[in-house]
Protein backbone atom coordinates (compact mmCIF):
# COMPACT_ATOMS: atom_id res chain seq x y z
CA UNK A 1 0.00 0.00 0.00
CA UNK A 2 1.57 3.14 -1.33
CA UNK A 3 0.95 6.63 0.81
CA UNK A 4 -1.48 8.78 -0.02
CA UNK A 5 -0.36 11.61 -2.16
CA UNK A 6 -1.20 15.22 -1.57
CA UNK A 7 -1.37 18.51 -2.69
CA UNK A 8 0.94 21.40 -2.08
CA UNK A 9 -1.84 23.16 -0.91
CA UNK A 10 -3.39 19.93 1.61
CA UNK A 11 0.36 19.94 2.85
CA UNK A 12 0.42 24.20 3.89
CA UNK A 13 -2.76 23.90 5.54
CA UNK A 14 -2.23 20.66 7.90
CA UNK A 15 1.29 23.02 8.53
CA UNK A 16 -1.04 25.90 9.20
CA UNK A 17 -3.23 24.43 11.32
CA UNK A 18 0.00 22.81 13.64
CA UNK A 19 1.94 25.46 13.34
CA UNK A 20 -1.77 27.91 14.81
CA UNK A 21 -2.08 24.66 17.59
CA UNK A 22 1.56 25.75 18.27
CA UNK A 23 0.89 29.16 18.75
CA UNK A 24 -2.41 29.08 20.68
CA UNK A 25 -0.45 26.29 23.60
CA UNK A 26 1.86 28.88 23.69
CA UNK A 27 0.04 31.83 24.23
CA UNK A 28 -2.70 29.83 26.58
CA UNK A 29 0.50 28.86 28.50
CA UNK A 30 1.81 32.45 28.92
CA UNK A 31 -1.52 33.82 29.93
CA UNK A 32 -1.76 31.00 32.58
CA UNK A 33 1.69 31.80 33.97
CA UNK A 34 0.68 35.74 33.87
CA UNK A 35 -2.54 34.77 35.85
CA UNK A 36 -0.89 32.65 38.56
CA UNK A 37 2.21 34.80 39.23
CA UNK A 38 -0.68 37.69 40.25
CA UNK A 39 -2.52 35.41 42.32
CA UNK A 40 0.40 34.24 44.27
CA UNK A 41 1.45 37.75 44.49
CA UNK A 42 -2.07 38.86 45.28
CA UNK A 43 -1.87 35.93 48.74
CA UNK A 44 2.15 36.90 49.67
CA UNK A 45 2.34 38.09 53.20
CA UNK A 46 5.30 40.17 53.66
CA UNK A 47 8.22 39.44 55.70
CA UNK A 48 8.01 40.91 59.48
CA UNK A 49 10.24 40.75 61.84
CA UNK A 50 10.47 42.30 65.34
CA UNK A 51 13.45 45.12 65.96
CA UNK A 52 14.77 44.25 69.30
CA UNK A 53 15.15 47.80 71.13
CA UNK A 54 18.54 48.24 73.06
CA UNK A 55 17.04 50.04 76.00
CA UNK A 56 15.55 46.90 76.89
CA UNK A 57 18.34 44.74 77.41
CA UNK A 58 20.01 44.86 80.53
CA UNK A 59 23.85 43.94 80.76
CA UNK A 60 24.32 43.27 84.80
CA UNK A 61 28.08 42.26 86.30
CA UNK A 62 28.93 38.61 86.70
CA UNK A 63 28.60 38.40 90.32
CA UNK A 64 28.17 35.28 93.00
CA UNK A 65 25.69 35.93 95.30
CA UNK A 66 25.35 33.42 97.87
CA UNK A 67 21.80 33.31 99.94
CA UNK A 68 22.09 31.83 103.00
CA UNK A 69 19.14 30.45 104.96
CA UNK A 70 19.00 29.14 108.85
CA UNK A 71 16.71 26.82 110.22
CA UNK A 72 16.93 26.34 113.78
CA UNK A 73 15.88 23.07 113.07
CA UNK A 74 18.84 22.42 110.55
CA UNK A 75 22.23 21.66 111.34
CA UNK A 76 23.59 23.23 108.24
CA UNK A 77 22.91 26.31 105.87
CA UNK A 78 21.22 26.43 102.63
CA UNK A 79 23.83 28.15 100.43
CA UNK A 80 22.92 28.48 96.98
CA UNK A 81 25.63 30.56 94.75
CA UNK A 82 23.76 32.72 91.57
CA UNK A 83 25.83 33.24 88.77
CA UNK A 84 24.62 35.73 86.24
CA UNK A 85 26.12 35.58 82.53
CA UNK A 86 27.84 38.72 81.41
CA UNK A 87 27.86 38.68 77.55
CA UNK A 88 31.55 39.20 76.31
CA UNK A 89 32.62 42.65 75.19
CA UNK A 90 33.43 42.98 71.64
CA UNK A 91 36.97 44.81 71.26
CA UNK A 92 38.07 46.87 68.56
CA UNK A 93 39.68 45.90 65.69
CA UNK A 94 42.63 47.22 64.43
CA UNK A 95 44.25 47.11 61.48
CA UNK A 96 48.38 47.69 60.31
CA UNK A 97 48.37 50.13 57.83
CA UNK A 98 51.89 49.30 55.64
CA UNK A 99 53.15 52.31 53.67
CA UNK A 100 56.26 51.87 50.78
CA UNK A 101 57.44 54.70 48.58
CA UNK A 102 58.93 54.62 45.52
CA UNK A 103 62.48 56.40 44.45
CA UNK A 104 60.14 58.95 42.07
CA UNK A 105 57.86 59.76 44.96
CA UNK A 106 55.08 58.67 45.29
CA UNK A 107 53.49 57.02 48.62
CA UNK A 108 51.20 53.46 48.43
CA UNK A 109 49.60 52.29 51.21
CA UNK A 110 47.48 49.31 51.90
Amino acid sequence: MSPSIRTPQQRDRRFARVRNLTMSIFVSSGVISAVFIGYAASIAKPVTTTPTSSSSITTPSATTTPSTSTSHSSSTANVTPTTVYTPPVSAPVTTTTVCTTTPSGTTTCY
